[in-house]
């Protein structure tokens, strides 16, 4: 097996099973659990089916991205993030900007993800969505992005700006850590959630196919 296939599923499955373990450590959050988003072909009853069966509680929403594989294990890492995702995204934060995060894990290689595992947080980096809320769109025909990440910064083009990465394990901690009470004026509420993924699933003239594949990557963690 190449040294160099490590997908975005795998990077999401493993660094998820962390975060729900330490986010259930946490006082009031042991019921905590994982939404990941179906996609592609599951698409269309999957939505359906978390729309009508949307839990009730408050939802911290992350954006998985996988490095690219050129310069196996070395900083900066480089990812791509989309301007169409990006706007989605930043509907999802407003009014709660420090519920929404990318995700971005210093891993590219298999070696190295064995030889940090069972700690990946500690090398796995948020950017606050919100933060790209002044970002130009992109002049490319795919209308990406290249972000390059060297904590605690990451350096966004084509027209370079400088945002602040936090580890994700402090980041966790910190905004966990807090009262129920607070955390409802932090997180997502559920019924936000929903109309956030109706959205989508309009814009998108009822295309479950084409709103899957733009949530790709995409989780929540859900804290009643």
């Amino acid at each position: 097996m190449s040294p160099l296939l490590v997908s975005e599923k795998t990077l999401e499955l493993n660094i998820c099973a962390e975060i729900l373990s330490l986010i259930r450590s946490l006082s009031g959050c042991h019921g905590a659990f994982w939404i990941g988003m179906k996609q592609d072909q599951e698409a269309k009853n999957g939505l359906d089916e978390l729309i009508s069966n949307l839990p009730a509680g408050m939802h911290l929403a992350l954006q998985f991205k996988a490095p690219r594989s050129r310069s196996p294990n070395h900083v900066p890492y480089r990812f791509t993030i989309n301007d169409r995702q990006n706007d989605n995204l930043l509907r999802l934060a407003t009014g709660r900007p420090d519920a929404a995060y990318y995700v971005f894990p210093h891993y590219n290689t298999f070696t190295r993800m064995r030889s940090n595992s069972p700690n990946l947080l500690s090398d796995t980096y948020f950017l606050r969505v919100d933060d790209l809320r002044n970002l130009s769109h992109s002049t490319n025909r795919l209308g990406t992005h290249l972000v390059e990440t060297n904590p605690p910064i990451a350096l966004v083009h084509s027209e370079p700006s400088t945002v602040k990465l936090t580890v994700a394990s402090d980041m966790l901690k910190s905004l966990l850590g807090k009262e129920k009470s607070v955390l409802q004026a932090i997180l997502v509420p559920h019924t936000w959630l929903k109309e956030w993924l109706e959205g989508l699933i309009r814009e998108a003239e009822g295309n479950r196919r084409a709103v899957g594949q733009r949530l790709r990557g995409f989780s929540t963690f859900c804290i009643s």
